[in-house]
């Protein structure tokens, strides 16, 4: 089973170059500044990644004035490099794999360690023992700090999922005239993201109750405040209240300066208003209760390359690509080329939209026919 892990740790690290040239058995670099490189054991990358003969060694320190500082690495150099070749500083300079047996279930465990392969866009691991009901993950390590990054996401022999990040990214990457024009990654991930926000708006348009969330608000004694604590709460959409946790009433929307002193509430009709963007007031709060929220959720972001695209956007990959392409272009000054592809990518935003429109709405001026259910009644109002 061949491992391949993406050499990645060039594209966010600080770099200089140097400004003498080495002859491929120095013990030391001269930069133009050490900004960043401050760090003794760290490890530094000379020569970009995929490059031949580009290397990786360990600093032992730093000394030298403005404009010419001298690296010394502890171990010896491999391969000449001239002038302005970038340094990087990249901290880890080995991969510990890790494996499970019973696949993404399973718990990983360390069974090997290599050298990352600088002079390749990947570096790779042949696990002879390897099945394809494994799952690996990935570690960056330092092996003179002994310090280790998190692990990566789960790597399975069947790759990632069509509609995972990581595949998205791909195929905008394979139709870019250089896998690397783009050197950072999350600058893809960012307009994939950035269009994924576009699409979540379009179906909220024409379908309020896309992308909903629910959850409990806990109110002790006689506290009338209670703090939403779910990370993707945006707005509320609906809430039930209860003292006794069998009975839930539910609760009337209204403005924070309603309350009177002298208004009596109960449970049976309760109250609520929204004291700050996530901070429920309740009426009454004269004893614990409990709060059921149902909540607008933020648009999903896709982080790890394991992340999918939500189920009904799917059929539309095609959009996330030409999107993330158009701002391609518009940075290699193709303007032409930039429209039309952003044209292609917010015509899938219209057929996505007019798509989900639920079959009981049709035009822009639609009305809702679902008939109105009893717990609606006074809480956002009757729709007309």
């Amino acid at each position: 089973m061949i491992i391949k892990v993406k050499n990645l740790l060039d594209q966010s690290a600080q770099v200089t170059n140097l400004t003498e040239p080495l002859y491929g058995t120095d013990t030391g670099i001269t930069v133009q500044n050490t900004l960043g490189f401050a760090s003794p054991d760290w490890a530094l990358q000379i020569g970009k990644t995929g490059e031949e003969q580009s290397e990786i060694q360990i600093m032992a320190g730093t000394a030298g004035t403005a404009g010419m500082y001298d690296i010394n690495y502890l171990g010896t150099g491999v391969f000449p490099h001239p002038i302005d070749t970038p340094v990087y500083a990249i901290k880890y300079s080995q991969i510990i794999w890790f494996r499970s047996t019973s696949g993404t279930a399973g718990t990983p465990s360390a069974f090997a360690t290599s050298d990352i392969t600088p002079d390749s866009d990947v570096t790779q691991y042949d696990d002879t023992s390897g099945l394809t009901t494994y799952a690996y993950k990935v570690a960056w390590f330092n092996p003179v700090l002994g310090g280790t990054s998190t692990q990566s996401d789960w790597l399975t022999p069947t790759g990632y999922d069509f509609y995972s990040l990581a595949s998205i990214r791909r195929r905008v990457k394979n139709k870019l005239f250089s896998t690397a024009f783009i050197g950072d990654d999350s600058v893809i991930d960012e307009w994939i993201n950035e269009y994924l926000e576009l699409m979540t708006n379009a179906v909220i348009d024409v379908n309020q109750d896309y992308n909903l969330g629910s959850t409990n608000i806990a109110f002790s004694g006689t506290a009338d405040l209670g703090t939403i604590t779910a990370s993707d709460f945006k707005q509320v959409r609906r809430a039930w209240y209860t003292e006794d946790n069998q009975n839930f009433a539910p609760m009337t929307k209204m403005d924070s300066v309603t309350p009177r002193p002298s208004q009596i509430y109960n449970s049976t009709n309760p109250y609520f208003y929204m004291y700050d963007n996530s901070i429920m007031s309740r009426w009454p709060h004269e004893t614990s209760g409990t709060a059921a929220v149902l909540y607008y959720r933020l648009t999903p972001v896709l982080s790890n390359e394991t992340d999918t695209l939500p189920v009904p956007m799917r059929g539309y990959t095609k959009g996330f690509v030409d999107y993330a392409l158009s701002w391609a272009k518009r940075k290699d000054n193709k303007p032409d080329e930039a429209t039309n592809l952003e044209n292609s990518a917010l015509a899938q935003l219209a057929r996505f939209k007019v798509e989900m429109t639920p079959r009981s709405k049709t035009g822009s001026g639609y009305i809702d026919i679902v008939e109105t259910v009893s717990e609606d009644v006074g809480d956002f109002g009757y729709r007309v």
